[in-house]
């Protein structure tokens, strides 16, 4: 079992790991505040659900969600490349040993409401405790 912020701590651990960062795409938690000044990169947000989150050790099951942003008008091919180097890093994987992910999924969302220049892909993982 596990708390949600070790799940969280665990999830972000990865986009630090040469795993991720040789593929030299920036990733940034969800509530980042921050400038982006790159042309593609991935905001990452872990969303645990379950009716045992009212306690400090959860078995919780949840959603990766990685929302893939690559400029617009370019065609898809890079966001699916990037999707594949995030079902590489998450999909079906035991993550520091007490999160295992499941099935994923690519939902085309499409030209960014905040920036038209960027399209958004999002790849979604699904997760629980062990």
């Amino acid at each position: 079992m596990s708390t949600i912020s070790q799940i969280l701590t665990a999830v972000e651990g990865l986009f630090a790991s040469e795993a991720w960062t040789a593929n030299n795409i920036k990733a940034f938690p969800a509530n980042y505040q921050g400038e982006i000044s790159s042309d593609e990169w991935v905001r990452v947000s872990v969303l645990p659900f379950s009716s045992d989150l009212a306690f400090k050790d959860v078995i919780a099951n949840g959603q990766i969600v990685c929302q893939i942003f690559v400029p617009a008008g370019s065609g898809m091919k890079r966001a699916y490349e990037i999707a594949d180097l995030l079902k590489t890093l998450l999909d079906q994987e035991v993550i520091s040993g007490y999160l295992q992910t499941t099935n994923s999924f690519i939902t085309n969302v499409g030209i960014d409401s905040k920036d038209a220049g960027l399209y958004n892909v999002d790849y979604t993982v699904n997760f629980r405790s062990i």
